[in-house]
Order: structure tokens, then C-alpha cells, then sequence
């Protein structure tokens, strides 16, 4: 495998996107680990046996996501992969929903990974290509009950099947990931409700809730040589969930279309 260049990870101080970096660093790449949380970022560089820098970024704010990619460019060489996994969530109906917090849902879930494109792409181009993968979800395939995240992770999706075929002329592959539930920050109060938690291992094929990892592995096969004839595509990690359950409008919680017959 190649190692020149950096892995850049959003989000890489907690959950999904820190289990993502923790991967990577397996293959011997310098991981750069971008999160609003700075301090959570510091730990996870910490926890890589391997070159590893940390920026306190908040990927809305492009100055501050150039100057982060600038600095790793510097050290460790242009991306070669980057994982877009920031991301925030805000429990509420569309009519529920501030235009405030409508925006920012989309900007962290969406425009961040905008920003981050727009920063990584032609320095990945310059480098030769890379792979790119952007964390999506099953909302935006199904809906979640909560507007502004299932609109932001639908525009993930199909974002990433535009940039395809954009973006295949420079040698970069790009794919997404959809995860079910997964214990995770995003999902701590959700989970910590005993019914939903039971629901939804009741509605997960596989009878369990996901973990970071799960989705890392993913990741990083999509990363990997392993899929180097595989762009456009978005690969559903959720335990079978998608197959059997829809997410009830009201709160989030899981119902099976069978327990709603009955």
C-alpha cells in the first residue's frame, strides 16, 4: 500500500469519526484529526502509535479548515485520504425547527463537508488521487424523524455520487458509509432511554446496537486497495435495521411496520 501522504479525519475527537482514525493509523498513514473539540482531538492523537496532528476546527469555518489542511500539507504531505465525519444532530420536526437551527445542522452535516472537499480535493489531485469518504446515515435513505439531519445526510448522498464522476479524471475515488444507530455522542440521551435502546435492538436484524468500530472498518475498506475499483457508492452498515424498521415522527423512536399492522 501506498503511505505517502495524510489521512485527514473530521470529527476524529469522538465516536464514529475517532474509531475511523484509530483505523487508519493501522496502515502506517499520518492521521490529521480535525474536531471542534480540540482537547478530544489531542486524546485520539495520543491513543495513535504513529505520526498524528491535531486541530481545534470547527469545519463550518473555512479560514480555520484551511489553515488546518495548509499546516498538515506542510508536515506530512498532501491527503491522500480524508473521512468526512463531523457531524451534529437536533431532534425536532420541521415545524418544531428554528431557520437558526435548520442551518446549522446543514452547515456542519453538509456545507462542512463542502469546505472540507474544496480544501482536500486539489491537493489530492496535485498528489497523484486518493479516496475520500463521507459518513452519510440510513435517515437519509428512510427518513428519521428529524428533518434538518435526514435532509443534510440525503445531500450527503447525493453529493457523493455527483463528485464520482467529477472527480474520477484526477484518480480520486469517492464513497459513503450509511450507519444505523450507533453508540455514539449523537446517540448518548436516545440510548439512555431503556425503551428506545430495547426498540432498537428489537428492530435490528443483527440484535445489536452498532459500535464506532463497525462503521471504522467500513471506512477504512472504501479507503483501502481493497476497493479500488468502487466509487459513487454508499455501503449501509446498520445491522439489517433499514430492512425491517422505519423511524416514528414523533421522537425518534423505532417502530416495526409488522408491530404497527397488529
Amino acid at each position: 500500500m501506498d503511505r505517502t501522504g495524510c489521512a485527514v479525519v473530521t470529527g476524529g475527537g469522538s465516536g464514529i469519526g475517532r474509531a475511523c482514525a484509530l483505523r487508519l493509523a493501522e496502515d502506517g498513514r499520518p492521521l490529521v484529526l480535525l474536531d471542534a473539540d480540540g482537547a478530544a482531538a489531542e486524546r485520539t492523537a495520543k491513543e495513535i502509535d504513529g505520526p498524528a496532528a491535531a486541530f481545534a476546527v470547527d469545519v463550518t469555518d473555512e479560514e480555520a479548515v484551511a489553515g488546518a489542511i495548509t499546516q498538515a500539507t506542510e508536515r506530512f504531505g498532501p491527503p491522500k485520504v480524508l473521512v468526512n465525519a463531523a457531524g451534529i444532530i437536533i431532534r425536532k420536526k420541521l415545524l418544531e425547527s428554528t431557520v437558526d437551527e435548520w442551518r446549522r445542522v446543514l452547515d456542519v452535516n453538509l456545507t462542512g463537508y463542502f469546505i472540507l472537499l474544496k480544501q482536500v480535493i486539489p491537493l489530492m489531485a496535485a498528489g497523484g488521487g486518493g479516496s475520500i469518504v463521507q459518513i452519510a446515515s440510513i435517515a437519509g435513505h428512510t427518513g428519521y424523524g428529524f428533518s434538518s439531519y435526514t435532509a443534510a445526510k440525503g445531500g450527503v448522498l447525493a453529493l457523493t455520487k455527483q463528485l464520482a464522476a467529477e472527480l474520477a479524471p484526477d484518480g480520486i475515488r469517492i464513497n459513503s458509509v450509511s450507519p444505523g444507530v450507533v453508540h455514539s455522542g449523537l446517540n448518548r440521551d436516545t440510548l439512555g432511554n431503556e425503551h428506545i435502546r430495547a426498540a432498537t435492538v428489537a428492530n435490528t436484524p443483527l440484535g445489536r446496537i452498532g459500535e464506532p468500530d463497525d462503521i471504522a472498518r467500513v471506512v477504512a475498506f472504501l479507503a483501502g486497495p481493497g476497493a479500488d475499483y468502487v466509487t459513487g457508492t454508499d455501503l449501509v452498515a446498520d445491522g439489517g435495521m433499514i430492512s425491517t424498521i422505519h423511524w416514528g415522527a414523533a421522537g425518534g423512536e423505532l417502530h416495526s411496520f409488522h408491530a404497527q399492522e397488529r
